[in-house]
């Protein structure tokens, strides 16, 4: 059954090691998370976007860097896209929308689309 959701959190850049690129960093998390070697299945393209679909509530890649994503469940009505970038890099959002069209990090495209 659909129903309205509507969130408020930010995204907090997930540092990488000196000359470490995003696929490393993402292959390094995702073997932290599942405390063992991971080899990438033919399913996915890319490691960001393995640790992206295991770990679907806690990450999120946005302009090639990735990040933290914190949370809080709202209870309100319509839809709602917002983002604000602050100067130390994390970005503030709040969400709103009918989970029968759109999901979750559908939602949060649509906001950091309407950062200026």
């Amino acid at each position: 059954m659909s129903y309205w959701e509507h969130y408020k959190g930010n995204l907090t850049k997930v540092e990488r090691l000196e000359n470490e690129s995003l696929e490393e960093q993402c292959k390094r998390l995702l073997e932290g998370k599942m405390s063992r070697e991971v080899i990438l299945p033919d399913y996915y393209d890319s490691y960001a976007e393995m640790l992206i679909d295991e770990f679907y509530e806690e990450y999120y890649v946005y302009n090639g860097i990735l990040y933290l994503m914190y949370r809080e469940f709202i209870d309100s009505e319509g839809d709602i896209f917002n983002a604000n970038e602050e100067e130390n890099g994390t970005i503030n959002f709040e969400v709103r929308y009918w989970n029968g069209g759109c999901g979750f990090n559908e939602a949060i495209e649509r906001a950091v689309k309407n950062i200026k």
